[in-house]
């Protein structure tokens, strides 16, 4: 994880893209996950899983920088 110093160098507005863009990701995967096939749901729920931990991630970034500000 980036420390502080380096989030203050980010312009909010791109954290909270990235959060944006990663939440979507995150949804996309749950609804892949939920439609895969029996045979696919392992794959699908790992892709999930790490979808949503970069969602968590970038929500944790976004809130260093604002609270930074």
């Amino acid at each position: 994880m980036r420390s502080a110093l380096d989030v203050e160098r980010v312009r909010p507005a791109a954290l909270f893209d990235a959060w944006l863009f990663a939440e979507a990701d995150a949804t996309l995967a749950l609804a892949a996950w939920r439609f895969a096939a029996s045979g696919d749901k392992a794959a699908a729920y790992a892709t999930y899983r790490s979808a949503l931990d970069r969602e968590a991630r970038a929500a944790r970034m976004l809130k260093l920088r604002l609270e930074a500000a």
